[in-house]
């Protein structure tokens, strides 16, 4: 293990986009201590266990910058003890490498990776990635603790409501409500429900795990650096709550609206296009009967006028998700 004085994990973690050898305490807490297991992934051991397990993990998509900015002032802050953490927690910076080459990916979108077999994909960096990945947290979560995992994102596009959750959600389970004061506190403008089978990590650990498990997407994509933190401050300070179990959110919702998952756009073939322009925010609303996309398989229009979409993306590979076709839910409160 080579950790120079003073270096902080994000710079350990881009300066190694792989790690072969054994775990290492990073630093010793009056309460417990961080330990590496591998690039990118760190777990605070508290002397005591609570009971609840938490995953933070960003740079699933390494140019998402913002969410890597907000956690490893975290961890700074965990390491530094002004943040004294009661929860046992796995911290997890997804793709290194692709965080160095400010790309999303190295050569396939490791967010489709998760809940799904992957024995016959071609080997890749993002394919290792999705391993180590799977691996820490199995290795992470017990069987009867309490688990919740937030996966920090930020869009590609502007949004029209810019920060909002995707929520993997089995209907034949119960709603924490607690969750949804959480993002209405946390300045979070909306939620999704999807009910569908995903290969996105928050979908593995909520399918494979029984964890409460949200994508948070907070913002749009911008360098590092570049990021306005006081955009952030309610959700940094949610988490960082949260971690020292100091977190009592308001009971009530103020502003935050829901949406469902009502389709699943496929890009079939080349000749795929979408409608409308590449500079359409996330949100976007359709009138009734509007074309929404096209391609030689299937010519997809709006089902009414309330029908919106969010992550159109018309370069993905052929056979992958090109954006979600999204409509109005009541709060189940």
């Amino acid at each position: 293990m080579i950790k120079k004085e003073n270096q902080d994990f994000l710079d350990w973690t881009r300066s190694h986009e792989e790690y072969n050898e054994r775990p290492f305490v990073w630093k010793k807490l009056s309460n417990g201590e961080l330990i590496v297991h591998n690039t990118g992934v760190l777990e605070f051991l508290p002397a005591l266990k609570s009971g609840k397990q938490i995953i933070y993990s960003c740079a699933i998509h390494g140019n998402e910058t913002a969410p890597i900015e907000i956690i490893n002032d975290l961890i700074s802050s965990l390491c530094d003890e002004s943040l004294i953490a009661i929860h046992h927690t796995l911290i997890i910076f997804g793709n290194p490498r692709a965080m160095n080459i400010g790309k999303r990916f190295c050569h396939e979108n490791l967010n489709r990776l998760f809940a799904r077999d992957l024995s016959q994909r071609e080997e890749s960096y993002d394919l290792l990635r999705a391993r180590i990945i799977r691996q820490s947290v199995d290795e992470f979560f017990e069987k009867e603790s309490e688990k919740i995992h937030y996966d920090l994102h930020t869009a590609i596009k502007e949004s029209a409501l810019p920060t909002f959750a995707i929520y993997p959600h089995n209907p034949s389970t119960s709603l924490d409500k607690e969750q949804l004061y959480f993002l209405d506190d946390s300045n979070i403008d909306a939620i999704i429900f999807n009910t569908d089978k995903a290969t996105t990590f928050s979908y593995h650990t909520s399918s494979l795990y029984g964890a409460t498990s949200f994508t948070l997407e907070l913002g749009k994509v911008r360098p590092f650096g570049e990021n306005n933190r006081e955009d952030f401050k309610e959700i940094e300070n949610s988490l960082r709550l949260i971690l020292s179990g100091d977190y009592s959110p308001p009971r009530e919702i103020k502003k935050l609206q829901a949406f469902q998952i009502e389709k699943e756009i496929i890009k079939h073939d080349d000749s795929f296009t979408f409608s409308f322009s590449e500079e359409t925010p996330n949100f976007h609303l359709f009138k009734d009967e509007e074309l929404i996309s096209s391609d030689k398989q299937e010519r997809i229009t709006a089902l009414g006028s309330e029908q919106r979409i969010i992550f159109p993306n018309a370069g993905v590979k052929i056979g992958e998700r090109a954006g979600l076709i999204i409509g109005p839910k009541r709060l189940p409160l």
